[in-house]
């Protein structure tokens, strides 16, 4: 075997060892939670308008609701995607780029959970290599209201070539209605004992 032939068969079959390491059929991803990368050398995230969209069944939420976050290929596309990465963040504090609340009703055979900033379930990603259209998944909002309005976050792999990060849903607001209400219902209640105790004392 001549050194020419050798060389490339050993920088082949370096190509083939990379392309297995790094791309994770199984979803596996956690080193990507925080910027979303594929690590598919020496492929870059597409510039290119994509063929997928991200949205919510509802445009606001309050602590402790379930929203349907539904992964899909845009209308007359024969485009598919093999991968995703998925995860919730708040419109607040995006500068920290950390996930908010958590996927339930995970089924393992279709989707893979995240514990990404060891929160669980806070990230999801898919189970199999095998083609998508859609994919819908339930997202449990946080307890707490510090988070404000929320948006979801993906990154979906069409092939190991082509790939987009950074594809975001509409803002899901916090809904801030009941939080009033039971602040005007605390402050119609201290009024009237205040008053009440006004009328006793004269």
């Amino acid at each position: 075997m001549s050194l020419k032939v050798a060389v490339f068969m050993l920088a082949l079959l370096c190509v083939c060892c990379v392309h297995r390491c790094v791309c994770f059929p199984n979803g596996s991803v956690a080193f990507s939670c925080g910027n979303m990368m594929p690590v598919h050398p020496p492929f870059t995230p597409s510039t290119s308008s994509p063929p997928f969209t991200v949205s919510t069944s509802a445009a606001t939420y309050r602590p402790g609701d379930v929203i349907t976050v539904t992964l899909a290929v845009v209308d007359n596309s024969s485009s598919q995607f093999q991968g995703f990465l998925l995860q919730a963040r708040s419109r607040a504090q995006q500068a920290l780029l950390w996930p908010v609340g958590k996927f339930t009703n995970i089924n393992a055979s279709q989707v893979t959970a995240l514990h990404c900033k060891n929160i669980q379930n806070s990230t999801v990603s898919q189970a199999s290599g095998d083609k998508k259209n859609e994919v819908r998944l339930s997202w449990e909002a946080p307890s707490s209201r510090n988070y404000g309005d929320v948006y979801f976050s993906a990154t979906l792999v069409q092939d190991y070539s082509s790939f987009w990060v950074g594809l975001n849903s509409s803002s899901v607001k916090l809904d801030v209605s009941g939080s009033s209400a039971a602040a005007v219902s605390s402050s119609s209640a201290l009024l009237f004992i205040n008053l009440l105790s006004l009328t006793v004392y004269y």
